[in-house]
């Protein structure tokens, strides 16, 4: 067999300088990999800082203005009235209401703008109760109604509104607003004969301070005609002059409206 040959003096005084080397050169490697890779971590966040700070404005609308008409149907809890000495049942069928709104386009989703309701009602008139140490100053009820009667009267609502949410397609919406909810030319109601029953209350009528809170969803058939279906719910304050001690004066109700909305106009 060949023995084998010993390392030459050479080969042997060369070995630790070439590892010694091949560290050194793989320290600078490592060394210019993490520059490298900090420089790219730099130029990537430099990218996505410009991108974020020059992303683009929302899109603007598609109209400048909406109108919506539709109908609302309310649930009015009841309301003690001094003026007229009696509390007010409204009943448990709701209470329909023709409404409108017109509202200037912020961005494509949000709106402020007003709206406006209108409908007779039927309720009922039940005499409040009154003690010696308080009594009433309003003038009586008319004698078909000292046990109770039937009447009509016009509510109104008046509020400013806004509005969030809508776009091509199903989408859902927020609304909130705020105002009067007006009761006025209350009247017993017409006998068989449509004989006109008698005013109640004050001429003028009265107005309380209400606001509502509103969900619910849509469907943009084009870019300017949407249909809308909302849920909401409210509450107001009704005058308290003339109120035995011991009667609320809030109010709630709640709506369900159903409204077909127009876009017109430029949004500049």
């Amino acid at each position: 067999m060949r023995e084998s040959q010993p390392a030459s003096p050479r080969r042997a005084a060369l070995h630790p300088a070439f590892h010694a080397d091949s560290r050194r050169n793989g320290r600078r490697r490592f060394a210019s990999a993490l520059s490298a890779a900090a420089i790219a971590t730099c130029l990537c966040a430099t990218t996505l800082t410009a991108q974020i700070r020059g992303r683009p404005a929302a899109r603007p609308p598609d109209a400048g203005w909406w109108f919506s008409g539709g109908v609302a149907a309310m649930i009015l809890n009841d309301i003690s009235d001094g003026a007229t000495r009696s509390t007010w049942k409204f009943g448990s069928d709701p209470l329909w209401q023709m409404r409108g709104t017109l509202e200037k386009a912020l961005d494509e989703a949000t709106t402020i703008g007003v709206s406006a309701g209108y409908g007779v009602v039927d309720l009922t008139l039940s005499p409040l109760t009154y003690t010696a140490a308080k009594p009433p100053t309003s003038p009586e009820l008319p004698a078909q109604c000292a046990t109770g009667c039937d009447a009509q009267t016009q509510l109104w609502t008046l509020m400013g509104q806004f509005r969030s949410g809508g776009s091509s397609g199903f989408h859902t919406l927020f609304e909130a607003a705020g105002g009067v909810t007006g009761f006025r030319d209350m009247r017993v109601r017409a006998d068989s004969s449509g004989v006109t029953g008698a005013a109640l209350g004050p001429k003028k009528g009265q107005f309380d301070l209400s606001g509502t809170l509103g969900a619910g969803f849509g469907y943009g058939l084009s870019s300017n005609l949407h249909i809308a279906l909302v849920q909401e719910f409210g509450m107001g304050w009704h005058a308290k002059s003339d109120l035995p001690d011991g009667t609320g004066r809030t109010w709630r109700v709640r709506t369900t409206r159903a409204s077909l909305r127009f876009g017109f106009g430029s949004h500049r």
